[in-house]
């Protein structure tokens, strides 16, 4: 009598590997793809905590335009993959119909009704997608649980991609694309449950869920129960959208909003009721807890070795010069500019860091509301002393740093943070290039940077032959304090080393004093163009970028659009377009 073996066989699913090679494979098809973000943890990898569409929405600083920069070339895919190897990705639809049925009924009924013949099909969380050749109408909610994507602006979520619920969308039926019967194509035309109005709403299917969430967020904000406020979408989404959404995703844009606290009204009160506080200095009187700071300068004077040296020096509890004594604190140290593990992990370790107290991003976010959310979070959980925002217009979404009105909303919620959980937030800036009455008033962007600040610091680099900086108290709420010379050591970039920063002592010199003679030592635009190819040679080291994000960073470093161009010619740039989007490389060594 035969025995089965016992021998188990471990097998293990390369997930990112498989996402690779599925999109080349529809590539090969000429089917285009899109990288979508990917889950980590249950959680969606644009950083959202409170994400509607975990797993699903394109990754914008791949694909701007969206659905529309879906493509075929394999250079590109292979490019989308490095950079984001946690990546899931969406097949666009264009060409395709793609029947989403999403529960075992809705499966059962569209097979009895229709009789699908074999075809690509990928299992989903809850049920399945049968891939077709040809188009039809796109609709959500054709049938009681089944939608219809299908012909250009649609997509769907590739197989060998991730759930919000850990589950990875896995090949059913490895089968040839059939064509699309004529059975199936009529699905559209009409509905078992017609809408109780007509599909000629006012909200067209791009802004549904921006709508739906505003609408909520309003409701929500006056107090208004969940109940009502889903019920109350429910009504907007069948009258007013082009399109409805499927009750599901109203009903997840109902709780996403109800997770937010509501704030009261204010009270108007006498200052008998106001209770006295007591100001805590980080570092007396320059860093007051609870406050948001501005650190201004030109690019590669210092700024980043200063905000490491605090760092650095906070990490391991050294006292800071005339000031007070604290245990060892976290720091926040968030970076866009400089290489986390060659650049600024050196710096922490020459000027002697406890790095386990000093955090960096794991990439790149811009504070939107929700993630300005997520950040208090992190704050709260690690409890930092120092916050570094390194430089603040490189977070900034959607908000015109010229506009004081745009800028002060925006402080405000880090001012807001820095007060409620005892932390010094200190935001970096560059230096415009305009002449200025007032050193206080020459970094990038609107007054009210400076306005909203309860400390300004100025940085130069020292001009009495030392290496080193020197930093001015140009702006307090408190008190000033004098400004400081601070030196650089040696080191040898070939061999990776960076320098350690030192204090050497106060001085009388005043920020207005010192750049009253600038103009004429800042040099001629040949050194503003030698800053924009360092910049370019930095950046483009890894790879093509896009344009319109080199420039926007070149922005934020102070460096003129008409100035990265001419250092864009001398260097020999490579300029190449792909699809609707130009992109710069290095030329070939």
């Amino acid at each position: 009598m035969s025995t089965l073996s016992s021998e188990i066989i471990d097998v293990k699913f390369d997930q990112r590997a498989s996402v690779l090679a599925m999109m080349k494979w529809f590539a090969a098809q000429d089917f285009s793809v899109l990288p979508i973000h990917g889950v980590v943890d249950g959680c969606c990898t644009c950083g959202n905590h409170e994400c509607v569409s975990v797993g699903k929405h394109p990754i914008s600083s791949l694909v701007p335009h969206g659905v529309k920069d879906a493509t075929t070339s394999l250079k590109t895919i292979r490019r989308w993959h490095r950079k984001h190897p946690d990546m899931n990705y969406a097949v666009a639809t264009e060409g395709l119909a793609v029947i989403d049925c999403d529960s075992k009924e809705a499966l059962k009924a569209f097979r009895s009704s229709h009789h699908p013949p074999p075809t690509l099909t990928v299992k989903t969380e809850r049920g399945f997608h049968f891939y077709f050749l040809g188009e039809m109408p796109a609709r959500n909610a054709a049938r009681s649980k089944l939608d219809v994507k299908s012909g250009p602006g649609c997509y769907v979520v590739g197989p060998s991609s991730v759930h919000a619920s850990g589950t990875i969308y896995m090949l059913w039926e490895d089968e040839p694309i059939a064509r699309l019967p004529s059975s199936i194509a009529s699905i559209t035309a009409h509905r078992e449950e017609p809408l109780t109005t007509g599909e000629s709403g006012p909200i067209p299917v791009g802004l549904r869920n921006s709508t739906m969430t505003q609408f909520a967020g309003y409701m929500h904000g006056k107090g208004v129960p969940q109940p009502a406020v889903l019920e109350t979408l429910k009504t907007l989404n069948r009258t007013m959208s082009e399109t409805p959404l499927p009750d599901r995703e109203v009903r997840q844009i109902a709780r996403s909003v109800a997770r937010y606290p509501v704030k009261a009204p204010p009270r108007i009160v006498p200052f008998s009721e106001i209770p006295e506080e007591q100001l805590e200095f980080l570092w007396y009187p320059y860093i007051c807890l609870g406050t948001l700071g501005l650190l201004d300068g030109d690019p590669g004077d210092g700024k980043s070795q200063l905000g490491v040296w605090l760092c650095s020096r906070l990490s391991r509890g050294d006292r800071l010069p005339n000031g007070d004594r604290f245990p060892p604190s976290n720091c926040f140290l968030f970076n866009f500019e400089d290489l986390p593990g060659a650049v600024i992990k050196k710096r922490l370790e020459a000027n002697g860091a406890d790095l386990s107290r000093v955090f960096i991003q794991s990439r790149q976010f811009q504070l939107t509301s929700e993630m300005v959310e997520w950040m208090d979070g992190e704050i709260a959980e690690k409890r930092p002393r120092l916050v570094i925002l390194d430089p603040i217009q490189a977070f900034m979404s959607g908000v015109d740093g010229n506009s004081n009105i745009d800028v002060r909303e925006f402080m405000a919620r880090l001012a807001e943070i820095a007060m409620n959980r005892k932390c010094a937030i200190i935001c970096v800036r560059h230096f415009g290039k305009g002449a200025q009455d007032k050193a206080m008033k020459k970094g990038l962007g609107s007054t009210d940077f400076v306005g909203i600040s309860r400390n300004q610091f100025g940085l130069a680099r020292r001009d009495d032959g030392v290496r080193g900086f020197i930093v001015f108290h140009m702006k307090t709420n408190f008190e000033r304090g004098q400004s400081m010379l601070f030196t650089m050591g040696d080191a040898d970039g070939r061999k990776g080393e960076q320098p350690v920063i030192g204090f050497e002592k106060f001085t009388d010199i005043s920020a207005d004093d010192f750049f009253s003679g600038e103009a004429s030592t800042r040099g001629p635009d040949q050194d503003e163009r030698e800053v924009a190819k360092a910049y370019l040679l930095e950046v483009l080291a890894a790879g093509p970028k896009a344009a319109a994000i080199l420039k926007s960073k070149a922005e934020a470093r102070a460096i003129s659009a008409s100035t990265l161009d001419r250092a864009r010619k001398e260097l020999g740039i490579i300029t190449a377009k792909e699809g609707k989007i130009w992109f710069w490389s290095l030329p070939p060594d």
